[in-house]
């Protein structure tokens, strides 16, 4: 991931902001390592391990703010916008 992904900064960036993201990153990941067809054709199965490392010492609200429901266009880039 460069530099100007993140604003600059240096620091590590995930997308995930709610748990519910956590989530369906987690199943995304694991249909892949089954070996199954994955749902989210825009990230990398690297960049879904990224992120979920990444993820997973923060404390995250259950849901993101806005609609409860994801979009297929937000589902087939791999993340909420918000």
């Amino acid at each position: 991931m460069s530099k100007k992904d993140c604003g600059g900064s240096t620091r590590a960036h995930t997308p995930i902001t709610s748990q519910a993201q956590q989530g369906m990153f987690g199943a995304e990941l694991r249909r892949r390592r089954a070996g199954k067809k994955g749902r989210m054709k825009g990230i990398t199965t690297a960049e879904l391990e990224s992120h979920l490392h990444e993820s997973a010492g923060k404390k995250l609200p259950p849901y993101a703010h806005g609609s409860g429901q994801f979009t297929p266009e937000e589902i087939f880039q791999g993340y909420r916008k918000l």
